[in-house]
Formats: C-alpha cells, sequence, structure tokens
C-alpha cells in the first residue's frame, strides 16, 4: 500500500466550527499524487461477523465517535488534532475492522469565464434542436438528480422543475456530519455551480426567459452536499468550497432509492464535482471505496451517473488524469458510469479538459467552454469547466429515457456513445465494434442528441441523413408563445463564418441574424407577416436551408 503522510495544514474556514476541515496528504518522499482529505475522521468498514464489543474497543483505540451508518460504512469522527493516517494505522489491524479509509474531499470542477466567446453555440453544437423533434423528454417521467452546491429553489427559471411531489423533495447531506441528512425545500444555493449545472440539464423551456435547457420535460431534484459556510451562497464557489466522500455517498445512496418511484419515474445522477484518488479495485488510502459502492449500486438500479472527468491543474495521476469519481467508470466495456470531458466553440477538445482510458472505455465530451448557464441571480451568464459538460450529458439521457423508460443504464450509454461524433483526437485507444475510433482525449467523441435520439427511437442510425440538414425548432413559430425560433447549423457544416438569412417565400430579404435565434421581426424592427419563410444557413464548410411557418 502507497503510504501516506501529511503535507500540508488545515483548509477549512478558520471562523466557523461547521467549516469543512481537510488535510492534504502526498505520496512517501513527495511523489505521487496530492490526494485532499476531510480532517479528524475516518472511514471504517467492519466485518460482517464483528461483535460489538470489538467495536467499541476499535473506537476506543483512536477516540473516535459514529456521526452516520452507510452502505456497511461506520463514519467515525476522530478527536480534535488526531491525525487521519495515524488512526487508519492503528485500525486496520484490529480485530473486526475489514477496511479503513479517509473520508475524500470534492470541489466543483469549474474553470474561470471567457465572455468572448459566442452565446449559445452548445445546443446547436449537440444538434438539441433537431433532438427535440424526436422529443423534448415529457413522454415518461424521469427525474436528474443534480448532486452538487444545492440549486436555487426560487431561480425562475428552475422552481417549476424542482421535485416536490409524493414526499420527494430536495435534500442536504452535510458533508461536515459524515453526510447526515435533512430537507432542503425549497433548495438553497451554497454556491452558484449546481443552479448554473441543473440550467444545462434541464432548464425550464419556451417560458421567454433565461436558456433552454437540454431536457425540457425532465424534473430537478437537488441534492446538497456542500455546506454554506464552506463556500458562498451569493455568487462563485471559492477554493474552500469542498465535500466529502460520506455527504457523496448518502446523496447517491438516496437517489438511488427514489429509482421508478410514481413521483419521480426514472433517476438520472449528474456529477460535475471531483477530485484526486483512485477508484476501481483500489486497496489503497487514496481509495474511494464508499463512493465507488453507492455509484455501483445506482448503475445496478439502472440509473446512469454522468460526471465530469475534471480539470486542469487539478487532474488525477500527475497532469492529465481524470478526477475521481468519473475514474469509477473504469476501462473496461460498458459501466453505466458516464466521464464527460469538454470541447469549446470550435468543436475542439479544451485545454483544461482531463484525460484517460475511462474516458476512452466510458465517456464522451460535450460543450464545457463558455458556456450559457442561468445564475442564481436570475440572470444568464457564461461558464468554463467540464462540469458544464456532464449536465448536457445527463440531459441527454434524460431525453433518452423519457422516449424507452425500459433502457437499463449501460443500455442508455452504449446508445449516446454509439450516436457521438467524431473529433479530432488525441491518444487513440484503437476502435470499437462500429469501427469508430476511441481516444483518451475525446472518448467515443462529443455527443451528438439528434443521432442519440433517432438511434434510441429508431434503433439504427442506417440511411441518416440528418447531420447535413439545417432544422428551426419550434416550427411552426407562434410568436405568441415561445418569442423566437432557434436554427442549429447541422453538423456536417459547423465551422467558421457562420451566417443566417431569412427570407420571404417570394425571394424577398428579411434579415440577416446575428446569433442562433429569430424574433420573428424584419431589418427594420417590425413584425414580419404570418406565413412561411426560408432560412439559409451557410458556413466556410457550406450551404444549406430550410423552412419556418410563423404563425401571430
Amino acid at each position: 500500500m502507497l503510504r501516506l503522510i501529511l503535507a500540508s495544514a488545515l483548509l477549512g474556514l478558520a471562523d466557523s466550527s461547521w467549516a469543512l476541515k481537510t488535510e492534504l496528504l502526498r505520496g512517501l518522499l513527495g511523489s505521487g499524487p496530492v490526494v485532499e482529505i476531510v480532517a479528524e475522521r475516518v472511514l471504517v468498514k467492519f466485518s460482517t461477523t464483528a461483535a460489538a464489543g470489538q467495536k467499541a474497543a476499535a473506537l476506543q483505540t483512536v477516540g473516535g465517535s459514529v456521526s452516520n451508518e452507510l452502505l456497511g460504512w461506520t463514519i467515525v469522527e476522530l478527536p480534535p488534532g488526531r491525525g487521519v493516517m495515524g488512526a487508519i494505522d492503528q485500525l486496520k489491524g484490529l480485530p473486526g475492522v475489514e477496511m479503513a479509509a479517509p473520508d475524500h474531499v470534492y470541489r466543483p470542477n469549474l474553470v474561470p469565464n471567457d465572455p468572448g466567446v459566442p452565446q449559445q453555440y452548445a445546443l446547436s453544437q449537440v444538434n438539441a434542436f433537431a433532438a427535440w423533434e424526436f422529443g423534448t423528454g415529457s413522454s415518461n417521467k424521469v427525474t436528474i438528480a443534480v448532486i452538487d452546491s444545492g440549486i436555487k429553489g426560487d431561480q425562475p427559471d428552475l422552481a417549476p422543475k424542482l421535485l416536490n411531489s409524493g414526499g420527494v423533495q430536495s435534500q442536504f447531506f452535510n458533508p461536515n456530519a459524515g453526510g447526515a441528512q435533512s430537507a432542503n425545500h425549497p433548495p438553497t444555493p451554497a454556491c452558484n455551480h449546481a443552479t448554473r449545472t441543473a440550467s444545462i440539464a434541464a432548464a425550464a423551456s419556451g417560458n421567454g426567459i433565461g436558456i433552454a435547457g437540454i431536457s425540457w420535460g425532465a424534473q430537478l431534484l437537488s441534492l446538497k452536499i456542500f455546506h454554506d459556510n464552506d463556500c458562498n451562497t451569493t455568487g462563485s464557489c471559492p477554493g474552500t468550497c469542498a465535500t466529502s466522500d460520506s455527504a457523496m455517498a448518502a446523496a447517491i445512496d438516496y437517489a438511488t432509492s427514489l429509482q421508478n418511484n410514481a413521483a419521480v419515474g426514472k433517476v438520472v445522477i449528474n456529477l460535475s464535482v471531483g477530485g484526486p484518488g483512485s477508484c476501481p479495485g483500489c486497496p489503497g488510502a487514496n481509495c474511494i471505496a464508499l463512493t465507488q459502492t453507492a455509484i455501483a449500486n445506482a448503475v445496478a438500479a439502472g440509473i446512469p451517473v454522468v460526471i465530469s472527468a475534471g480539470n486542469q491543474p487539478y487532474c488525477s495521476s500527475g497532469a492529465t488524469g481524470i478526477n475521481a469519481p468519473a475514474n469509477c467508470a473504469g476501462t473496461g466495456g460498458p459501466s453505466g458510469v458516464i466521464p464527460v470531458g469538454a470541447t469549446d466553440s470550435n468543436n475542439s477538445i479544451t485545454a483544461f479538459s482531463c484525460t484517460g482510458p475511462e474516458l476512452a472505455a466510458n465517456g464522451v465530451v460535450a460543450p464545457g467552454g463558455s458556456v450559457l448557464v442561468d445564475d442564481i441571480s436570475g440572470a444568464t451568464t457564461q461558464d468554463s469547466g467540464t462540469s458544464f459538460s456532464a449536465p448536457h450529458v445527463a440531459g441527454l439521457a434524460a431525453l433518452i429515457l423519457s422516449e424507452k423508460p425500459a433502457l437499463n443504464a449501460i443500455e442508455v450509454q452504449n446508445v449516446i456513445r454509439a450516436a457521438a461524433d467524431n473529433i479530432g483526437v488525441a491518444g487513440l485507444m484503437g476502435l470499437d465494434a462500429g469501427g469508430r475510433p476511441l481516444g483518451n482525449t475525446s472518448g467515443a467523441g462529443r455527443i451528438n442528441a439528434f443521432r442519440a435520439m433517432r438511434l434510441a427511437v429508431k434503433g439504427t442510425l442506417a440511411d441518416f441523413a440528418g447531420d447535413q440538414e439545417a432544422i428551426a425548432f419550434p416550427n411552426p413559430f407562434r410568436v405568441s408563445r415561445t418569442g423566437a425560433v432557434s436554427f442549429s447549423v447541422p453538423t456536417g457544416l459547423q465551422g467558421t463564418k457562420t451566417a443566417i438569412k431569412i427570407y420571404a417565400s417570394s425571394g424577398e430579404f428579411v434579415r440577416e441574424l446575428s446569433g442562433l435565434t429569430w424574433d420573428g421581426k424584419n431589418t427594420s424592427g417590425n413584425p414580419v407577416a404570418t406565413g412561411t419563410y426560408i432560412f439559409v444557413v451557410s458556413t466556410d464548410k457550406g450551404t444549406t436551408r430550410g423552412r419556418v411557418a410563423v404563425i401571430r
């Protein structure tokens, strides 16, 4: 086992007894990855035959007290100043103790904004407009469990989507109390992170405000695993914003218990958090066995678990490896766990996206560079990170399950990966069964919601020409209902110098758009009449056209 030693002082907020205290551990002689853990806490797994006296003796040896029991593990709080690794060394040799491990720390996977990238490119890049022709996520009930910093309950684009029915509502899992659970409805934010990720997955759409989520029909369940005192309840997530294995595993376990609940329907889990640590088959002190158990249980229940891959410079395994718990996807066949890397508006892998064989074997990439999100302020803004790539995939999983609720986690994963668009990859890992290149950098490729929905609904991509067709959504465009119609740039034409021009059916020029939406007005700012209009989409790669009906 790799021996770990304490590398730095506590990082928790000094002025609050509720702040999450952490330790940084480094491999012996300074080698190996830095691992951040919760201070003064250990996770203990007693054997099934351990007697009550043996358990009590183990606790007495380290001066510990039990704060929670979860998935066969006991969360033990140590006395102030007691070193975690010293306690683990003492525990692991005691009768009745099967395993002892630290409680790992995780942080939101985001990076600073880049405001120069055009807004709303992501929906066009993943072909969401065309996907919505197959369904907007309302055919069957699906709930996306956002395990994160807590959604702001009165955010106008998210409030209508929050689940509060049949006794199921938003919850808080306290990372400072071993993941202890309490109600948190309407949900409150520890920082803006969960609100932003949730909006990408399932913001209310067609309501004339904010942004359009990938799944219009999915419900949202806020499972908060960050404490307010560690974060910033009015804005961005500071460096002190952290959570733990125990809180994350408790939230995953709760979400798993809701699968097929009448008020919930099918569950999709989104985890836009991460940190250094190993997952599959890990015996060492940096093992996240508790979270791995919770994830495995979720997949066994049929729940797709979508996890952000992580961002530079905080990747695992040195410079590039994907974070835990995304690496719980493993490097074997499909696992039902989908790690997600990030692309930018140029359809390239972002410089910050962590990479690794788990992404090649089980993952995909999705827009994560300066994507448009809803904010806790009620406005929209841009944000970057694999945190914002993952909810694109979670929203797509919800769309698929709404149309095909009988699919299990691995089947949903297979559809998403089989339908992904191949983009330039580095570190190719060979070809999948369909002859598609896989890579440590881009997995099976960038998601294509249109192809995925067609594959899920039709069962095949044979004779599929949809990548060359421009789509207007909604069509017909009822101005009084939606306020704007959106246009997609087909995958085969995505490039530079994008232009969209509107013409009347007579051929008269109406307007050239500055973005991907049209409010139904001409160049002079006057509303156009009811009728059929032609839109022409052109890029440096070619031109296509389509028709949209305007109804007033």
